[in-house]
């Protein structure tokens, strides 16, 4: 019976060690991850304040008020998960409209959406980046495409634009170059080779 104690009892304390060894893995592992947790959350703060200061000097460019509040951003499940960016403009000062208002006309759409999209993509090493933008200009009137066009000079951003054959040139007034692609004509090998047009710098 004592040869019985004398192993239950070292088994007893090789548990109580392992048990020790395994609850300072733990705390460590759990600073770790505090530590880790709450060094992501100052990045996402900094880079909220960041697209803030973005959209909001791009919208001065456009003259449109952008309003971006600082959400909410604590170290815990439950703020984080309710947590969400909010982004309003007033254009011509008639009142803020939300991301989804449906009351923006074509225009306004247009410029909420290259103002969100330019504003990702600046940084301090690249103040505008690069973008494609899918037929901006489709649906909007001349005053409109005028305006998107202005803005879109007024950035930093380079980009690549496509439009469908249209009469306005003044589609063409922000690119610096244009091609221009054609399709295959019926009983033609190839498509007509590329047409480049490029704009003199001033």
């Amino acid at each position: 019976m004592l040869v019985v104690r004398d192993r239950l009892a070292a088994d007893v304390g090789r548990r109580e060690r392992d048990y020790l060894d395994r609850q300072g893995y733990c705390a460590t592992a759990r600073n770790h991850s505090d530590n880790a947790r709450a060094a992501y959350i100052a990045k996402l703060r900094a880079t909220v304040r960041q697209y803030a200061k973005n959209l909001k000097a791009l919208g001065d460019l456009a003259n449109v008020s952008v309003d971006c509040p600082t959400p909410h951003l604590e170290n815990d499940d439950v703020s984080l998960s309710q947590a969400g960016l909010e982004v309003r403009f007033d254009f011509d000062r008639k009142g803020a409209v939300g991301l989804n208002d449906g009351e923006a006309s074509g225009g306004q759409q247009v410029m909420k959406s290259l103002i969100l999209l330019i504003g990702l993509l600046m940084d301090e090493a690249r103040p505008g980046g690069f973008v494609f933008i899918d037929e901006p200009f489709a649906h909007l009137d001349v005053a409109n495409i005028d305006r998107v066009g202005t803005f879109l000079r007024a950035t930093r951003a380079q980009y690549l634009i496509t439009t469908p054959v249209t009469h306005n040139a003044n589609v063409f007034a922000p690119a610096q170059l244009t091609l221009v692609t054609r399709k295959k004509q019926p009983g033609n090998d190839w498509a007509p080779p590329v047409g480049v047009l490029q704009r003199a710098l001033d």
